[in-house]
Protein backbone atom coordinates (compact mmCIF):
# COMPACT_ATOMS: atom_id res chain seq x y z
CA UNK A 1 0.00 0.00 0.00
CA UNK A 2 1.22 3.16 -0.84
CA UNK A 3 2.39 5.44 2.14
CA UNK A 4 0.86 8.71 3.70
CA UNK A 5 3.53 11.86 3.88
CA UNK A 6 2.91 13.94 7.01
CA UNK A 7 4.86 17.49 7.64
CA UNK A 8 4.36 19.04 11.09
CA UNK A 9 5.97 22.58 11.38
CA UNK A 10 8.70 21.95 8.67
CA UNK A 11 11.57 24.83 9.09
CA UNK A 12 13.92 25.71 6.79
CA UNK A 13 17.00 28.38 7.62
CA UNK A 14 19.82 28.91 4.82
CA UNK A 15 22.69 30.14 6.59
CA UNK A 16 24.97 32.03 3.88
CA UNK A 17 25.28 36.24 4.33
CA UNK A 18 22.90 36.48 6.55
CA UNK A 19 19.93 33.84 7.46
CA UNK A 20 17.41 33.24 4.37
CA UNK A 21 14.35 31.59 6.31
CA UNK A 22 12.72 29.71 3.34
CA UNK A 23 10.26 27.83 5.00
CA UNK A 24 8.42 28.58 7.98
CA UNK A 25 5.86 26.55 10.40
CA UNK A 26 4.57 24.40 7.34
CA UNK A 27 1.96 21.30 8.18
CA UNK A 28 0.39 18.87 5.50
CA UNK A 29 -1.08 15.88 5.15
CA UNK A 30 -1.41 13.71 2.00
CA UNK A 31 -3.01 10.34 1.99
CA UNK A 32 -1.91 7.53 1.00
CA UNK A 33 -2.29 7.07 -2.73
CA UNK A 34 -3.42 10.56 -2.79
CA UNK A 35 -2.43 13.10 -5.42
CA UNK A 36 -1.53 16.47 -4.24
CA UNK A 37 -0.29 19.79 -5.64
CA UNK A 38 1.50 22.36 -4.15
CA UNK A 39 1.35 26.21 -5.74
CA UNK A 40 2.52 29.05 -4.80
CA UNK A 41 5.07 32.16 -5.89
CA UNK A 42 8.52 32.17 -7.07
CA UNK A 43 10.77 32.17 -3.60
CA UNK A 44 8.39 30.36 -1.68
CA UNK A 45 10.16 27.44 -1.13
CA UNK A 46 8.30 25.05 -2.96
CA UNK A 47 11.36 22.95 -4.18
CA UNK A 48 12.61 23.60 -0.86
CA UNK A 49 10.18 21.72 0.67
CA UNK A 50 9.61 19.01 -1.79
CA UNK A 51 13.66 18.03 -1.31
CA UNK A 52 13.41 18.01 2.34
CA UNK A 53 10.05 15.50 1.37
CA UNK A 54 13.08 13.57 -0.44
CA UNK A 55 15.76 13.66 1.85
CA UNK A 56 17.89 15.90 -0.21
CA UNK A 57 18.24 18.53 2.30
CA UNK A 58 17.32 18.42 6.14
CA UNK A 59 14.96 21.04 7.51
CA UNK A 60 15.63 23.12 10.15
CA UNK A 61 12.74 22.71 12.41
CA UNK A 62 10.14 20.24 12.41
CA UNK A 63 9.62 16.60 11.30
CA UNK A 64 8.36 14.83 8.17
CA UNK A 65 7.06 11.10 7.97
CA UNK A 66 6.80 9.16 5.02
CA UNK A 67 4.34 5.83 5.76
CA UNK A 68 5.76 6.56 9.60
CA UNK A 69 9.02 6.80 8.60
CA UNK A 70 11.32 9.58 8.94
CA UNK A 71 12.27 10.74 5.09
CA UNK A 72 15.92 9.31 5.64
CA UNK A 73 14.79 5.88 6.23
CA UNK A 74 12.56 6.27 3.58
CA UNK A 75 14.86 6.82 1.22
CA UNK A 76 16.81 4.06 2.08
CA UNK A 77 14.07 1.65 2.05
CA UNK A 78 13.88 2.99 -1.49
CA UNK A 79 9.92 4.58 -0.99
CA UNK A 80 10.97 7.68 -2.42
CA UNK A 81 10.86 8.30 -6.25
CA UNK A 82 11.64 11.93 -7.29
CA UNK A 83 11.55 13.66 -11.10
CA UNK A 84 12.75 17.13 -11.50
CA UNK A 85 11.70 20.00 -13.83
CA UNK A 86 14.72 18.33 -16.21
CA UNK A 87 14.78 14.53 -17.33
CA UNK A 88 18.41 14.61 -16.47
CA UNK A 89 19.44 11.35 -18.58
CA UNK A 90 22.73 10.53 -18.68
CA UNK A 91 23.54 10.91 -22.84
CA UNK A 92 25.86 8.08 -23.01
CA UNK A 93 23.16 5.43 -21.89
CA UNK A 94 20.46 4.15 -23.82
CA UNK A 95 16.59 4.80 -22.65
CA UNK A 96 16.58 1.64 -21.31
CA UNK A 97 19.92 2.22 -19.65
CA UNK A 98 19.02 5.11 -17.45
CA UNK A 99 15.88 3.59 -16.64
CA UNK A 100 17.58 0.98 -14.89
CA UNK A 101 20.31 3.14 -13.33
CA UNK A 102 18.32 2.95 -9.91
CA UNK A 103 18.75 -1.02 -10.30
CA UNK A 104 22.14 -0.59 -11.12
CA UNK A 105 23.05 2.31 -7.90
CA UNK A 106 21.07 -0.31 -5.15
CA UNK A 107 22.85 -3.19 -6.90
CA UNK A 108 19.73 -4.95 -6.95
CA UNK A 109 19.20 -8.46 -9.21
CA UNK A 110 19.67 -8.89 -12.86
CA UNK A 111 16.60 -10.50 -12.54
CA UNK A 112 14.61 -7.43 -11.65
CA UNK A 113 16.45 -5.69 -15.22
CA UNK A 114 13.12 -6.88 -17.37
CA UNK A 115 10.93 -4.25 -15.28
CA UNK A 116 12.88 -1.54 -17.17
CA UNK A 117 10.88 -2.52 -20.31
CA UNK A 118 7.54 -3.02 -18.67
CA UNK A 119 7.83 0.69 -17.65
CA UNK A 120 8.79 1.87 -20.97
CA UNK A 121 5.59 0.43 -21.84
CA UNK A 122 3.94 1.82 -18.97
CA UNK A 123 4.87 5.25 -20.35
CA UNK A 124 4.67 4.70 -23.94
CA UNK A 125 8.13 4.27 -24.83
CA UNK A 126 7.56 0.56 -25.45
CA UNK A 127 10.43 0.37 -28.86
CA UNK A 128 12.71 3.45 -27.48
CA UNK A 129 14.59 1.57 -25.15
CA UNK A 130 17.45 1.33 -27.39
CA UNK A 131 17.43 4.65 -28.72
CA UNK A 132 19.30 7.26 -26.92
CA UNK A 133 18.58 10.39 -25.09
CA UNK A 134 19.16 12.69 -27.65
CA UNK A 135 16.60 11.10 -29.79
CA UNK A 136 13.63 11.28 -27.98
CA UNK A 137 11.83 14.85 -27.47
CA UNK A 138 11.83 16.45 -24.57
CA UNK A 139 8.13 14.91 -23.44
CA UNK A 140 9.80 11.48 -24.10
CA UNK A 141 12.66 12.11 -22.02
CA UNK A 142 10.73 13.05 -19.22
CA UNK A 143 8.43 9.92 -19.43
CA UNK A 144 11.66 8.20 -19.28
CA UNK A 145 12.47 10.08 -16.49
CA UNK A 146 9.39 8.96 -14.35
CA UNK A 147 9.88 5.18 -15.70
CA UNK A 148 13.15 5.76 -14.35
CA UNK A 149 11.85 7.01 -10.99
CA UNK A 150 9.29 4.42 -10.76
CA UNK A 151 11.79 1.08 -10.91
CA UNK A 152 12.41 0.63 -7.47
CA UNK A 153 8.62 0.68 -6.97
CA UNK A 154 8.53 3.76 -4.58
CA UNK A 155 5.53 4.22 -2.31
CA UNK A 156 5.47 8.14 -3.02
CA UNK A 157 6.25 9.96 -6.21
CA UNK A 158 7.90 13.70 -6.06
CA UNK A 159 7.44 15.83 -9.15
CA UNK A 160 9.30 19.09 -9.20
CA UNK A 161 7.97 21.25 -12.15
CA UNK A 162 8.37 18.10 -14.71
CA UNK A 163 6.75 19.56 -17.43
CA UNK A 164 7.42 23.36 -16.88
CA UNK A 165 10.05 23.33 -20.21
CA UNK A 166 7.53 21.81 -22.47
CA UNK A 167 5.02 23.55 -25.02
CA UNK A 168 1.27 23.76 -23.72
CA UNK A 169 0.29 21.04 -25.94
CA UNK A 170 2.69 18.98 -25.43
CA UNK A 171 2.52 20.17 -21.58
CA UNK A 172 -1.15 18.91 -21.14
CA UNK A 173 -0.88 15.62 -22.76
CA UNK A 174 2.19 14.71 -20.20
CA UNK A 175 -0.94 15.85 -17.80
CA UNK A 176 -2.71 13.05 -18.82
CA UNK A 177 0.00 10.30 -19.37
CA UNK A 178 1.02 11.18 -15.85
CA UNK A 179 -2.52 10.78 -14.96
CA UNK A 180 -2.53 7.59 -16.46
CA UNK A 181 0.55 6.14 -14.96
CA UNK A 182 -1.03 6.86 -11.42
CA UNK A 183 -3.69 5.74 -11.71
CA UNK A 184 -2.20 2.55 -12.38
CA UNK A 185 0.56 2.74 -9.93
CA UNK A 186 -1.91 4.25 -7.28
CA UNK A 187 1.57 5.36 -6.21
CA UNK A 188 1.58 8.54 -3.50
CA UNK A 189 2.15 11.77 -5.71
CA UNK A 190 3.11 15.40 -4.75
CA UNK A 191 2.96 17.48 -7.89
CA UNK A 192 5.18 21.38 -7.36
CA UNK A 193 3.57 23.35 -10.14
CA UNK A 194 3.68 27.36 -11.42
CA UNK A 195 0.28 26.14 -13.13
CA UNK A 196 -3.55 26.78 -11.88
CA UNK A 197 -4.40 24.71 -14.24
CA UNK A 198 -2.12 21.92 -13.92
CA UNK A 199 -2.96 21.98 -9.83
CA UNK A 200 -6.75 21.42 -10.63
CA UNK A 201 -7.09 19.07 -13.56
CA UNK A 202 -4.06 16.31 -11.48
CA UNK A 203 -4.87 16.87 -7.76
CA UNK A 204 -7.22 15.90 -5.20
CA UNK A 205 -6.16 18.36 -2.80
CA UNK A 206 -4.29 21.49 -3.77
CA UNK A 207 -2.01 23.29 -0.88
CA UNK A 208 -1.10 26.96 -1.60
CA UNK A 209 2.25 28.63 0.00
CA UNK A 210 2.75 31.82 0.98
CA UNK A 211 5.53 34.17 -0.06
CA UNK A 212 9.28 34.06 2.14
CA UNK A 213 9.42 32.35 4.46
CA UNK A 214 6.98 30.01 2.64
CA UNK A 215 4.01 28.50 4.62
CA UNK A 216 0.53 26.65 3.76
CA UNK A 217 -1.44 29.50 4.04
CA UNK A 218 -4.86 26.64 2.96
CA UNK A 219 -5.84 23.91 1.24
CA UNK A 220 -8.17 23.50 -1.43
CA UNK A 221 -9.76 20.18 -2.26
CA UNK A 222 -10.62 19.39 -5.82
CA UNK A 223 -14.33 18.43 -6.01
CA UNK A 224 -13.76 16.51 -10.14
CA UNK A 225 -14.09 13.03 -10.52
CA UNK A 226 -11.67 10.69 -11.59
CA UNK A 227 -10.74 9.71 -14.37
CA UNK A 228 -9.96 13.36 -15.40
CA UNK A 229 -10.62 14.70 -18.89
CA UNK A 230 -9.11 17.85 -20.65
CA UNK A 231 -12.88 18.45 -21.47
CA UNK A 232 -13.36 18.95 -17.31
CA UNK A 233 -11.37 22.23 -17.78
CA UNK A 234 -14.50 23.67 -19.10
CA UNK A 235 -16.40 23.13 -16.48
CA UNK A 236 -18.40 25.05 -13.75
CA UNK A 237 -16.36 23.15 -10.79
CA UNK A 238 -13.04 23.36 -12.49
CA UNK A 239 -13.37 27.36 -12.66
CA UNK A 240 -15.07 27.68 -9.37
CA UNK A 241 -11.89 25.83 -7.74
CA UNK A 242 -9.02 27.61 -9.86
CA UNK A 243 -11.08 30.57 -8.93
CA UNK A 244 -10.59 29.75 -5.02
CA UNK A 245 -7.03 29.02 -5.62
CA UNK A 246 -6.68 32.11 -7.51
CA UNK A 247 -8.50 34.02 -4.60
CA UNK A 248 -6.01 32.46 -2.05
CA UNK A 249 -2.88 33.36 -4.20
CA UNK A 250 -3.65 36.69 -5.12
CA UNK A 251 -7.10 38.14 -3.23
CA UNK A 252 -10.88 38.89 -4.55
CA UNK A 253 -9.15 41.33 -6.75
CA UNK A 254 -7.86 38.36 -9.01
CA UNK A 255 -10.92 36.53 -9.32
CA UNK A 256 -11.60 36.41 -13.25
CA UNK A 257 -15.24 36.41 -14.73
CA UNK A 258 -17.09 33.05 -13.91
CA UNK A 259 -17.48 32.49 -18.02
CA UNK A 260 -13.27 33.04 -18.68
CA UNK A 261 -11.17 29.60 -19.31
CA UNK A 262 -8.86 29.62 -16.43
CA UNK A 263 -5.18 30.37 -17.47
CA UNK A 264 -1.47 29.34 -16.66
CA UNK A 265 -0.28 31.50 -13.82
CA UNK A 266 3.79 31.72 -13.83
CA UNK A 267 3.89 32.06 -10.33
Amino acid sequence: MSKSLEARGVGKVFDGRGEVVALQGVDMHVPGGGFAAIVGPSGCGKSTLLRIFADLLAPSSGTVEIGGLRPEAARRDKSIGFVFQAATLLPWRTIRRNVELPLDVARRSTREQGRADELLRLVGLDGFGDALPHQLSGGMQQRAAIARALILEPEILLLDEPFGALDEITRQRMNLELLRIWGETRTTAVLVTHSIAEAVLMADRVFVMTPRPGTVSTAVDVPLPRPRTLAMMRTAEFFETANRLRDALFGNDATPNSEAQPMEVAL
